[in-house]
């Protein structure tokens, strides 16, 4: 459907560079402000969320009516994390001495790296960097190489909003120059969704900095059928979500306990 340009290994390295140069400024905004820049962001992309809709759907697969949704919650939560701005809380500690208190203040880590899925890559994209945006923190993503259009259209979004440049950085990049991104001592945290093996990967590359690292690859989700559920309703919750986006998701149901009473029902449901 489209060709997308792979960022060179020194792009990469300026990006990294420009995020950290742009976060000295970013965390200095009053987290209000901040939320402020998120609600802009999450307006925009209500606003493309017919060309960013129409972008993932032809990478992706999914129906055009699912992939403009996937842009609704995206910003949905956007909104949801710009309302962090009033919670981001320190502590005041009782000290062992008469004359002094303990004051705790929560500070930002700095560049966060975050790489994307190609499975839900918009929602993702958003949930991921809202979160490292509203505390002061700025971002390089690398988009699923499966799903990089979306990406940028989200890239226009951020434009459109006005984000002060540097603050959010979407390029795609082949795999050493992932690795570059996940190693540069400007990056404090690597953020992944993906398989257990790519997340083996960012570990090791998370030791070159002692970066932080949040890790989710994927779920054994159970589904539990106790003798007083809706059988019905459990059936077509479980078929549901093997069957949604060809059972591409983290949530898709893995394993199902039934009560021995309903074993033989359930197993008839399931297979009519």
């Amino acid at each position: 459907i489209g060709h997308v340009s792979a960022a060179s290994p020194a792009q990469v390295k300026a990006a990294c560079e420009c995020a950290a140069l742009a976060q000295r400024q970013w965390r200095k905004l009053p987290a209000i402000e901040r939320g402020n820049h998120l609600r802009a962001l999450a307006d925009a992309l209500i606003e493309r969320k017919d060309a960013i809709g129409k972008a993932l759907a032809r990478e992706s697969g999914k129906s055009l009516e699912d992939a403009t949704n996937e842009v609704v919650y995206a910003a949905d939560i956007t909104r949801y994390h710009a309302e962090w701005a009033r919670r981001i809380e320190g502590e005041v500690i009782p000290s062992d001495g008469a004359r002094e208190n303990l004051v705790l203040h929560r500070e930002p880590v700095g560049v966060v790296a975050c790489l994307i899925p190609f499975n839900y890559p918009v929602y993702t994209l958003l949930r991921k960097i809202a979160p490292a945006l509203i505390t002061g923190n700025t971002v390089v993503v690398r988009p699923s190489n499966n799903t990089p259009c979306s990406a940028f259209e989200i890239a226009q979004a951020v434009l459109d909003a006005g984000l002060p440049p540097g603050v959010v950085n979407i390029m795609a990049m082949d795999h050493d120059a992932a690795e570059q991104m996940c190693t540069h001592p400007r990056v404090a945290m690597i953020t992944l969704t993906g398989s257990v093996a790519a997340g083996r990967r960012m570990l090791e590359f998370s030791k070159v900095n002692i970066a932080r690292v949040s890790l989710e690859m994927g779920g054994k989700t159970p589904a539990i059928i106790t003798p007083s559920a809706d059988l019905d309703a459990a059936i077509a919750a479980i078929v549901g979500s093997k069957t949604t986006h060809c059972g591409q998701l983290c949530t898709a149901v893995e394993r199902v306990y039934v009560h021995r009473s309903l074993h033989d029902e359930v197993l008839q449901l399931l297979y009519t």
